[in-house]
């Protein structure tokens, strides 16, 4: 019979015995190739592992006692190595001392071969090995633990299947020696009842044979206290049952999973009794009922086979049949609770998924705002000619009407763009330190007029709110939003709730939610009590154009918007919905402890004034440029324009007159504007600068807030905005 059926083809290859005894090595190698095995042979552990490195064996079979290097050595060597901790090791030993098996699992070995081994015991083991040789390789799970024998500590760690494998190997040792002892015992008695004149001649030689088993008796004591000192450590519960279901043993990890009472002795019982317990602790008590019984009819082997328990806890079982040779002796079943495991994955998975739909986000609006700073550009000189034209050919002119056209056009094209700046943070913000109470309190008779009356408007201010520091147009903006979402959403009407508080978000908030940082903040809060929406609408809400309303009805812009202004003030916004039960939008901004910055009138400029000042404009794009001269010179003001920064320095060196203001574009090629501004700075201290743009850029503008005392004006612009900005600076002491 070849023992070695069940073995894949593909996984025959070479094993290595390592044995410094000619005579031991030549008959194992004669055992094995007998049996079709490819069979190398090293007398000591540096031999082997140099041979190893020229070729992996399959399996290493490996003597204890050798010089240099002994077999533990040898197996720790390997099992450290990652390209060969796969390999199963086999250690040659008489276990004549119960330290055997702990330095064999000190080690790392996956099983033990007695000294002197059967031919067919040997052939089994390893065809064992080599079938499960998968298992090794997939779902394995590390246990830790010291022990204490003999006056040593040692600490373990070794995969389940290599602690189950020693186990059997160590249990069917112990049944070959219990029986060795059981067929001296019945000699002993034959020669005591026919030998019996024979008693004096033989009593040194009883007294020796009646020693030896006394020391083995207590070895086998020693051996089965230390199997249950592992037992009882292991973080694995473990029901060990004979062939009739009759309990041998269960650890107090095994009571701990299934709420069993460790006082009771449950050594004996039938299993039957401990199932009737612990089965109502599964979600569906008859179906654990039920796998129990399939998996002792089918009698194979099962692993890593979840069950879900009522209180949400998880339990991953293995299910082993326990067979000494052809006999069946018993079932070994181990119980993980794995529920830390399963919501750490759970978590890692949302957390993953928050990430991917950030990075779109990121994506799509560093995409929506190059689209919007082109555009600006052209934005700018349609709607800045058309209002030169429109001054020039007056009301009564019969192109008046179409030209006003064309600018509306424009300016609701340069409405579009704002909103994709602000989803993609790249619009100015000008913070201030602000109460959002006050906000809110400001919007509110606007805000019941907008959502009509068949709305329930009700606010609920937190009055010991922090201060926030955010853009305050910027956060009407993202209320208005979230109120006309929220109106939308009833159109049969219902309640409207806008709620402000006090919150810290925690570690354990953070890591649920990417990107959010521990610590304090401001919610607004705005619920409605509408149609609410489905997960695959909440993935994609804050997406730019995206909308489930009718054709017409909207942009797709509002959240996209409101997003934008809410990350670019440094917070989050998290939408809670589910489809029938309304939905909240939570927005957190950063606490800030600074007091609240009321709201200076500003001085208008008389708009009548007629200008004397030089001003020098920089800009690369020849319309724009063009542009920005031709609505300054009507107001009187003398222009000097450049079309990068070095033009600009050399026409502020030749100019002999004063500049008292450069206007100048914040993205221009082969000088920066940083640099540009620094060189005027200091020839002409004097001058002021008013920056143009249609996207911020860190040059100037730090993540889109502008810094105290900077002049900015966004493209597009009319010619009364830029002409009214530029009287503004000009003015200021």
């Amino acid at each position: 019979m070849n023992l070695q059926k069940g073995v894949r083809e593909e996984e025959m290859r070479d094993i290595l015995i390592v044995e410094d005894s000619p005579t031991q090595a030549e008959k194992l190698k004669y055992i094995l190739e007998q049996h079709d095995y490819q069979v190398s042979v090293t007398k000591q552990g540096q031999q082997a592992l140099a041979w190893m490195e020229k070729r992996k064996p399959v399996l290493v079979i490996s003597d204890i006692m050798m010089p240099e290097m002994d077999g533990y050595q040898l197996c720790r060597r390997i099992k450290e190595d990652n390209n060969f901790k796969d390999v199963p090791v086999i250690l040659l030993t008489s276990l004549s001392d119960p330290v055997d098996v702990i330095k064999g699992l000190e080690c790392g070995a996956d099983n033990f071969i007695t000294k002197p081994y059967d031919e067919n015991y040997l052939l089994s083991r390893i065809q064992y090995i080599l079938i499960n040789r998968k298992l090794y390789k997939s779902d394995k799970m590390q246990m830790g633990i010291e022990i204490f024998f003999a006056g040593q500590k040692y600490f373990i760690t070794s995969e389940r299947q290599q602690i189950l494998n020693l186990l059997l190997s160590t249990y069917e040792t112990a049944v070959q020696k219990n029986l060795e002892l059981i067929r001296a015992r019945n000699e002993l008695k034959l020669l005591n009842e026919h030998l019996e004149e024979m008693v004096e001649e033989r009593t040194t030689e009883l007294r020796a044979e009646i020693s030896e088993r006394k020391r083995a008796e207590v070895a086998m004591r020693e051996s089965v206290a230390r199997m249950t000192a592992l037992l009882e450590n292991l973080n694995v519960g473990v029901l060990f049952e004979d062939s009739l279901r009759r309990v041998l043993h269960v650890n107090p990890k095994f009571c701990e999973i299934f709420g069993l009472n460790p006082e009771i002795k449950w050594v004996g019982a039938n299993s039957d009794e401990i199932a009737a317990v612990a089965k109502w602790l599964f979600t569906d008590p008859q179906a654990f009922v039920e796998l129990t019984k399939k998996r002792l009819a089918n009698g194979a082997m099962v692993v890593a086979e979840e069950m879900v328990l009522k209180d949400d806890r998880t339990v991953e079982s293995d299910y082993i049949p326990v067979n000494v040779g052809k006999e069946h002796r018993g079932h070994l079943w181990l119980y993980r609770d794995i529920s830390e495991r399963k919501r750490a994955e759970e978590a890692l998975r949302q957390s993953e998924e928050q990430l991917r739909q950030s990075q779109k986000m990121e994506a799509v609006g560093r995409l929506a705002g190059g689209i919007a700073h082109d555009f600006n550009n052209l934005l700018t000189a349609i709607i800045g000619y058309g209002e030169i034209l429109l001054n020039k050919l007056g009301d009564r002119s019969p192109l008046s009407a179409d030209i006003l056209e064309i600018k509306k056009a424009g300016e609701r094209a340069a409405t579009l763009t704002r909103q994709l700046l602000a989803f993609s943070r790249k619009q100015v913000l000008q913070p201030r330190v602000l109460n959002l109470n006050d906000v809110v309190t400001g919007m509110e008779n606007m805000l019941r007029r907008l959502i009509g009356e068949d709305i329930d408007f009700v606010t609920h201010p937190d009055p010991a709110l922090g201060q926030v520091k955010a853009d305050p147009g910027g956060i009407e903006q993202v209320i208005l939003n979230l109120v006309v979402n929220a109106r939308d959403a009833m159109p049969v009407g219902g309640k409207l709730t806008i709620e402000t508080a006090n919150v810290d978000l925690d570690q354990a908030y953070a890591r649920d939610h990417v990107a959010v940082q521990p610590g304090p903040y401001v919610m607004l809060a705005v619920s409605d009590s509408g149609i609410g929406m489905t997960a695959e609408v909440r993935s994609h809400l804050f997406e730019p154009f995206f909308t489930t309303k009718e054709e017409g009805k909207g942009t797709g812009l509002g959240l996209s918007t409101t997003y934008g202004i809410v990350k670019q003030s440094g917070g989050n916004i998290w939408v809670y919905s589910e489809l029938g039960r309304g939905a909240t939008f939570k927005i957190y901004l950063p606490h800030v402890e600074e007091a609240v910055v009321p709201v200076e009138a500003k001085l208008s400029s008389a708009e009548t004034k007629k200008a004397c000042e030089t001003i020098l404009v920089v800009e690369d794009e020849e319309v724009i440029r063009r542009l920005v001269c031709s609505i300054l010179q009507e107001h009187g003001y003398t222009l000097l324009d450049a079309r990068n920064g070095s033009e600009a320095l050399m026409i502020s060196e030749r100019h002999a007159g004063p500049i008292h203001l450069m206007l100048t574009d914040v993205v221009m090629p082969q000088m920066g504007v940083r640099e540009l501004t620094q060189a005027i700075a200091r020839s002409r201290p004097q001058t002021r600068v008013l920056y143009v743009s249609g996207y911020t850029d860190d040059a100037i503008i730090h993540h889109g807030v502008l810094d105290e005392g900077m002049h900015f004006i966004q493209k597009p612009f009319t010619t009364v905005a830029l002409s009214r900005k530029v009287r503004e600076v000009l003015d200021q002491p």
